[in-house]
């Protein structure tokens, strides 16, 4: 019976321990309200998920600490607030050879009344390159309300169940990434088994799939509630006020009915499901008119440029190397462009755009995006002129330029390709010997190998006339054979060309081309092609459809337009499925024949 219940035991006591399981919690970027960084060269950094919440109502902290370990208290002390340590999650990447790590550290924090209070600043002894130290924050207001509670169960401890939907910020720009998180709550202490889905759609909005989860408990009124927490980011695509939601969860919890009083190792679970209200949204549209140079990008960036080789000539080929660093939205921006036009002196062709999915910015952590771009000089230059690239910082409102350049050159004699119309650079030595008269070359055969010399052996010519019936037997036999087989050839041919006429015919109605984006994995630019073309079928086959279904048409064919033509799409990477999936389901409202 002992050994029985020492395993029960460490089960119970790993299922505790997993609320502190590492996940990633999206907070609100830099400079936005709650947010406090250290004075040591931003060693340490605190940000809340927002500096309002309502009584009863769980907030978020997030202490992160860089290139350092760390040594954190497991309460902060805060008069009015009770501020406890839920989790940590460690990250590292490495930039140009160098190794960078950064730990973010979990708290959440409740008021019971409503008021202003202060989360002050307290000390963090920390152990990095320079030996051991103490590095202090700076102190947050939090704004504790009543009566604004989540609708939909958030802080009513009457409801087993509730879900809500959280932004960092509720007015923001086009193309500008917002951390959100959706947050499932069951009664019970390890309540929650496991998340079984997690979605969130709205038209002519970006959302990122949920790929990270993090389980933790709390008191909401009278009750103790284990959550789930799933973060994600989204930006929109065009201005206007907009309600976004209602999120859905489906959960397997544990049925607190099972399990016979005994731990949740013999306990069974249920699937639930829970929606999380909506959250009405500004989106503001960018600033206009737009420098040249702006290529689509909203966040804070820095930006390095780099030619492959300084020393070329006339014609001779360099590969214009950039890389962008910060926080914001990579994926709408496009290459770097001369800040003056180069029409006749620098040719230049299209940019290759290079964007992982772990390299990407989800609106906190900082991303990494390459162009490569191929120039060539067309006349004698001193150097490569200056690259600008322009984007939008929502922080500071305004259109921001980034510089790359010149980067002096050595011009030498061409040893490239030919330019347009034949033109070429040529030394005065090659130039003198054109006008000069030809001379006789000398041919040399010693260098020439295996020529027979031996004197030639003929044959007589076989007699035609005299080949045996035996042999003309056989021609026409083969001759027969070869035709017969070429004609069945030709038919079975034609056979399955008028079938796929007849299948593509077929699949000219939308259920079938709607079936074909499901069937296949291909690329961004096939699959909007493809989905641009079901939404033109569908009209034709639906005039007299509902004004819902049209709007939604409408945004679908906008979003086509935006992956289509957007200077910053990348057409030619593989279609993420999470960013399928949003897609289908979007067409899948439509009504089908």
């Amino acid at each position: 019976m002992r050994p029985l219940l020492s395993i029960l035991l460490l089960f119970t006591l790993f299922a505790s321990l997993g609320s502190a399981a590492p996940g990633i919690v999206s907070p609100i970027s830099p400079g936005t309200p709650g947010q406090a960084d250290s004075s040591e060269n931003n060693l340490v950094s605190v940000t809340a998920l927002s500096d309002r919440i309502a009584v009863g109502e769980i907030g978020q902290l997030f202490v992160k600490v860089r290139n350092a370990n760390a040594t954190m208290p497991d309460r902060i002390e805060a008069q009015g607030l009770e501020v406890l340590f839920s989790g940590e999650q460690t990250s590292a990447q490495i930039v140009n050879g160098v190794q960078s790590m950064e730990t973010t550290y979990f708290y959440r924090f409740q008021g019971n009344k409503p008021g202003v209070y202060t989360i002050p600043e307290f000390e963090i002894h920390v152990v990095d390159h320079a030996g051991q130290h103490t590095a202090k924050t700076r102190a947050l207001n939090i704004t504790v309300t009543e009566g604004e509670s989540p609708p939909d169960g958030g802080g009513d401890d009457s409801k087993p169940i509730f879900a809500k939907l959280e932004l960092s910020r509720t007015t923001f720009y086009v193309n500008e990434i917002v951390p959100f998180t959706l947050t499932a709550f069951v009664t019970g202490r390890n309540s929650i088994h496991d998340v079984v889905s997690a979605k969130l759609e709205k038209e002519s909005f970006v959302i990122k799939g949920f790929r990270e989860l993090r389980t933790d408990g709390t008191t909401v009124g009278s009750h103790y509630y284990t959550f789930a927490t799933m973060p994600s980011h989204l930006f929109a695509l065009k201005a206007g006020t907009e309600k976004i939601g209602p999120g859905e969860v489906a959960l397997r919890v544990v049925d607190s009915s099972s399990g016979f009083g005994f731990s949740s190792l013999f306990q069974r679970t249920l699937t639930q499901e829970v929606k999380a209200p909506f959250v009405e949204v500004t989106v503001k549209a960018l600033p206009a008119p737009s420098p040249v140079s702006f290529t689509g990008g909203v966040g804070s960036f820095q930006m390095t440029g780099t030619p492959s080789t300084t020393t070329l000539g006339i014609g001779d080929p360099v590969s214009m190397e950039f890389e962008v660093t910060g926080v914001g939205n990579l994926r709408t921006m496009g290459a770097p462009i001369f800040a003056i036009p180069q029409k006749g002196i620098w040719k230049t062709y299209e940019a290759n755009k290079k964007l992982d999915d772990e390299n990407d910015s989800d609106g906190f952590k900082s991303g990494r995006v390459r162009f490569s771009q191929v120039i060539l000089p067309e006349a004698r230059v001193n150097e490569i002129p200056e690259f600008q690239l322009t984007f939008f910082d929502p922080q500071q409102e305004k259109y921001v330029t980034l510089k790359a350049g010149p980067f002096p050159v050595t011009m030498t004699e061409s040893t490239g390709p030919a330019l347009a119309g034949g033109v070429r650079s040529e030394s005065p030595a090659s130039a003198a010997s054109l006008n000069s008269p030809p001379t006789k070359s000398e041919v040399a055969f010693q260098d020439i190998l295996y020529i027979r010399t031996a004197p030639p052996v003929w044959m007589a010519a076989g007699d035609l006339t005299r080949s045996s019936t035996l042999f003309w037997t056989v021609q026409v036999l083969l001759s027969v054979l070869f035709s017969t087989l070429l004609g069945v050839a030709l038919v079975r041919k034609m056979q399955v060309w008028m079938r796929r006429h007849v299948e593509n015919k077929k699949q000219a109605s939308f259920a079938n081309l709607l079936k074909r984006l499901r069937g296949r994995s291909t690329s961004r630019q096939n699959f909007y092609r493809t989905a641009s073309e079901a939404l033109s079928v569908w009209r034709v086959e639906h005039p007299d459809a509902g004004l819902e279904e049209k709007s939604i048409a409408d945004a679908l064919t906008q979003r086509c337009e935006v992956a289509l033509y957007s200077s910053g799409s990348d057409t030619q990477s593989p279609l993420p499925s999470d960013e399928l999936r949003d897609f289908i389901a979007q067409l899948s409202r439509l009504s089908r024949r």
